[in-house]
């Protein structure tokens, strides 16, 4: 996702851009989610004003993950606003500015002739994410002692292991210790 800044203009450029499923697997290894049916779209402008350059648009799209509850398919809608500054990073500065400065939310730097906005949507979209990942927020999950997916079918697992069934089994329960 690399631009020339040459080639922006003075009316700046419209970006539609779709990111890739091998684009979210280089830049995101580790996200255990892949495109969803929609896909994701980057679409907005980028303009320039001196030597800044500015980013103004949205991520939106989807994405599928495995529900942390009970294993199924999840969709992860994301809508994400994206505002970022690239700044020139001076030549003659010195690295602690540079730090202290890529520190600042919606403000990045670039050095030479091209801005890459990969690192950038790449922030904001794990930022997005949900730290536990659900099919809904309602998910039942799975059965601990049957492993039955309780969304679908009820199991009465709970209510069998609280009553049990053999008379050596109730004996048992009625044992103080």
């Amino acid at each position: 996702m690399l631009f020339k800044i040459k080639e922006i203009g003075d009316d700046g450029l419209s970006l539609n851009l779709p990111v890739t499923a091998a684009w979210l697997a280089g830049e995101c290894p580790d996200l255990d989610a892949v495109l969803g049916p929609r896909g994701l779209t980057v679409r907005g402008q980028l303009t320039v004003s001196e030597n800044d350059v500015f980013l103004r648009g949205t991520l939106r799209g989807d994405l599928q993950a495995t529900c942390s509850r009970c294993l199924e398919k999840a969709k992860l809608p994301v809508d994400v606003p994206l505002q970022v500054t690239f700044v020139a990073r001076s030549k003659d500065a010195d690295d602690s500015e540079d730090d202290q400065e890529d520190e600042e939310l919606d403000v990045a730097s670039y050095d030479g002739d091209k801005i890459d906005l990969g690192p950038e949507i790449r922030d904001q979209l794990l930022l997005s994410l949900p730290i536990t990942t659900l099919c809904r927020e309602d998910c039942a999950g799975l059965c601990p002692l049957c492993g039955g997916n309780r969304n679908q079918v009820a199991c009465d697992c709970e209510a069998e292991q609280d009553n049990p069934r053999t008379p050596l089994a109730a004996a048992l329960g009625k044992l103080k210790i």
